[in-house]
């Protein structure tokens, strides 16, 4: 039986419902390769190391980039602002399964074509507008801003597949997606809105399809971000901009960012961010999912960058377990944390959501020790 948990909001932290552009940065960096060299043109929509340009410019050095929890050296690509495309895209109608999976690869969305291929037969298709914490509206606003081009693409993936019917399902409590989606949702007979209620642990697949009552394993479940990126390759264009949560209660005003691939985001705070407090610190996709990172200098924006949280620091001694048991119950897949923890073991089930470390006293990194996929 799921365990849903309420979070509730720091009021300190002002949540906006509007996505500012930043689609012009001064440089972005891809991870490096071999066949690179300083002054390199670089064309948008270049395919460099597996990453796509999402700027023309020139190769004007390296610098050490946070990928994958992992300090690598990067190529630093200067923006000339020209824009210039030289890819040449196959265009190729999707039609089945295997066309799809295909297609996604050409235009680099690879995880998501994994998604589909992990799963023998795909009997129930889901879209997620749930952004997994309180903090994070990248999901909320891609369905509330591009709602049309959502649906449509979600009545086209119903067809591809082969499906009957699809299910959308968004927050009780995101009033604009709901009213949006409202105004279109009956020219698409075959796709059915549900409401979740607005609890932490719902966005993760297995739960989300406990609450539906639908087979996890059957099921693909998209984001609406994954969606939208879907919605760009069968168009035929690649994806170079994503957008991205920071908040926190060391700004002055959180924002929703949309901004190109590759970009730094020491950039985007310098020209958008007012940081309130000099003693902050900052966690990558997430204040309980995520993790906590030494400096915003390293980290660049990939597909994989949810959010960031700039939080005033907080006293980050650890003492000794208390053993009061608060970690046991709020674990919603009902794992013995303090065993695993007082024998140092990882767990199979642990999903590494954060919410031991995140109600601990001791203040103990317990998700380090538990999470299987440390």
């Amino acid at each position: 039986m799921i365990n849903l948990i309420k979070l509730k909001n720091n009021n300190d932290v002002n949540i906006v419902n509007k996505i500012n552009d930043f689609q012009s940065p001064n440089s972005i960096y891809i991870p490096i390769v071999d066949n690179v060299r300083a002054n390199d043109y670089v064309y948008k929509n270049s395919i460099i190391n597996g990453y796509v340009s999402s700027i023309s410019g020139s190769i004007t050095g390296i610098k050490k980039v946070l990928i994958n929890n992992e300090l690598v050296n990067a190529v630093e690509i200067t923006n000339d602002f020209k824009e210039n495309a030289k890819a040449k895209i196959r265009k190729k109608k999707v039609n089945n399964k295997e066309e799809l999976i295909e297609c996604l690869k050409v235009f680099k969305l690879d995880f998501i074509a994994d998604k589909i291929t992990n799963i023998d037969k795909i009997n129930n298709l889901v879209i997620s507008s749930i952004d997994e914490e309180n903090y994070s509206m990248k999901e909320f606003l891609r369905l509330a801003n591009d709602y049309s081009d959502i649906l449509g693409t979600i009545d086209e993936l119903t067809n591809i597949l082969g499906l009957k019917e699809s299910t959308l399902a968004t927050k009780n409590t995101n009033y604009n997606s709901i009213s949006n989606v409202k105004s279109i949702i009956g020219t698409y007979p075959n796709i059915k809105v549900t409401l979740v209620p607005d609890k932490y642990m719902i966005s993760y697949k297995d739960f989300l399809c406990d609450y539906l009552n639908i087979p996890s394993s059957e099921t693909l479940v998209l984001t609406t971000n994954e969606v939208y990126y879907i919605y760009n390759a069968l168009k035929f264009k690649y994806v170079d901009s994503v957008l991205i949560t920071i908040s926190g209660n060391a700004i002055a005003k959180s924002l929703v960012i949309n901004t190109r691939l590759g970009t730094s985001l020491k950039e985007i705070i310098n020209e958008l961010i007012k940081i309130t407090i000099d003693d902050y610190e900052v966690y990558l996709n997430g204040y309980i999912k995520g993790r906590r990172v030494s400096s915003i200098d390293d980290i660049i924006i990939t597909l994989d960058t949810e959010s960031i949280v700039i939080n005033q620091k907080m006293s980050d001694e650890v003492t000794d377990c208390i053993k009061c048991g608060a970690c046991e119950r709020i674990c919603p897949c009902h794992i013995n944390v303090l065993k695993c923890y007082l024998n140092n073991y990882s767990h199979k089930r642990c999903i590494g959501c954060g919410l031991c470390d995140y109600v601990c006293p001791a203040n103990i990194n317990l998700k380090e020790i538990v999470w299987r996929d440390k």
